[in-house]
């Protein structure tokens, strides 16, 4: 998890119904969604953790700091959210939060997120500047597009589409079905995927600049930079690119 350790340190003072503000720079807000409800967030540099819960409802923390640390580990928060840092909007079945960018970029702040959503959903977009993103425990539809740090998914179902300028992109992809689509593009960095192994698939690999290896029978040898292949009788369609770095195919822990 990329932000429990921070979020211990934020006293919550909830005076306000559906909205909270700490001395240590916390923002909370709670809307009802019910499951199979659409997601969008918007931020400009920070952490995003999102998970899912059997809650319908979503539950939005944010806080934020100057700059972005070296390294993990605690940190003490400084400054006030106003009311015009975080917008978030409900409409129908759609919840739409975003991070407004006036003076952040010149400041060098960054708002870190913490959200627990419907286990259904659909992340239409996650949008994200430098920080790295946790996506654990939902199904359904994800889309994340992101210029720097680390993405890592965790306990997924569904379709998925991941753009990333620099970093690293780890998804772990449990029942595909033969209608999900899974795409993760990377300019820079690599790429590790974990699979069951009876997986049905239709593959289509390219790592230029680096290597593809699978712990999945591939039907093709390896390690190489370019992989089209099919197992089983084909189905969910994987589309992995990293321009420069490798691509690993690895089974689920557990896995035969």
């Amino acid at each position: 998890m990329f932000l429990s350790n921070a979020c211990v340190l934020a006293v919550v003072d909830r005076s306000s119904e559906g909205e909270s503000r700490t001395l240590r720079s916390e923002y909370h807000k709670t809307l009802d969604l019910e499951s199979g409800g659409v997601i969008v967030l918007e931020n400009t540099d920070g952490d995003i953790e999102i998970s899912g819960w059997a809650e319908e409802r979503v539950d939005i923390t944010a806080f934020r700091r100057p700059g972005l640390p070296p390294r993990a580990g605690l940190y003490f928060l400084g400054g006030h959210f106003s009311s015009a840092d975080i917008r978030t909007e409900k409409r129908g079945d759609a919840v739409r939060i975003k991070t407004e960018e006036e003076g952040y970029r010149e400041e060098g702040r960054t708002v870190h997120y913490v959200l627990e959503v419907p286990r259904s959903v659909r992340l239409d977009r996650v949008s994200n500047g430098r920080g790295n993103i946790l996506i654990s425990g939902v199904y359904g539809w994800a889309v994340v597009d992101a210029k720097e740090g680390r993405v890592a998914i965790e306990n997924y179902s569904g379709s998925l589409d991941v753009r990333l300028e620099s970093g690293s992109v780890e998804a772990e992809l449990l029942d595909p079905r033969p209608e999900d689509s899974v795409r993760i593009r990377v300019e820079r960095g690599d790429i590790v995927v974990y699979l069951e192994s009876g997986i049905a698939a239709r593959f289509t690999l390219e790592a230029p600049a680096g290597n593809i290896s699978s712990e999945i029978d591939l039907k093709q040898p390896l390690p190489a930079q370019k992989v089209s292949s099919t197992t089983g009788d084909g189905g969910v369609s994987l589309e992995l690119t990293t321009l420069q770095g490798d691509i690993k195919i690895r089974k689920v822990e557990g896995s035969p």
